[in-house]
């Protein structure tokens, strides 16, 4: 399935990408203003630029995925304790490929999704539904943002940072 058609699929279950600008939960809209203060006048900061204290209130809620061969895969380097409880696993170390062969479908859209930030340069928001199984402290909602990080216009790693978010009103 091709990334355009994979994110479509993903839209299908009422999930929606929007521009960073539309972002609505205050977790996320302090992880972007945070990338932005790091990236300044560029396209977007290097990894190497983030810190542990810049990114304090956010660091539970945030993944840090490194693109791997071009984007032939992505490994998770930085995993927060939300996003481990919210997967009732710590996938530190893992790559997308181990997911994939887990869990195909799931797999399969964090790498299109993955593969359009990496391609495109650009950050964006996903809001919607989750497609993994949710705990029972955790609602099936989210709002994540989804940030490049590199140099020289080449994206080596993403900065994720998700919520959980109330279902919205039908």
């Amino acid at each position: 399935m091709s990334q355009d058609s994979m994110l479509k699929s993903y839209g299908d279950r009422g999930s929606q990408t929007a521009s960073i600008d539309d972002a609505q939960h205050a977790t996320v809209k302090a992880a972007i203003d945070y990338w932005r203060t790091v990236r300044g006048a560029r396209r977007f900061p290097a990894r190497s630029e983030l810190t542990l204290r810049g990114m304090a209130a956010v660091l539970p809620f945030t993944l840090i995925v490194a693109v791997i061969d071009g984007g032939a895969d992505y490994e998770f380097r930085y995993v927060g304790d939300a996003e481990r409880q919210a997967f009732k696993r710590n996938f530190k170390g893992m790559r997308v490929t181990d997911i994939e062969k887990e869990v195909p479908f799931f797999g399969n859209i964090l790498h299109s999704t993955y593969d359009k930030v990496r391609a495109s340069g650009e950050p964006f928001v996903v809001r919607g539904l989750v497609d993994h199984e949710p705990s029972d402290n955790w609602m099936p909602f989210h709002e994540t943002a989804f940030l490049p990080l590199g140099s020289a216009d080449v994206v080596d790693h993403i900065l994720i940072v998700g919520v959980s978010v109330p279902r919205p009103e039908q």
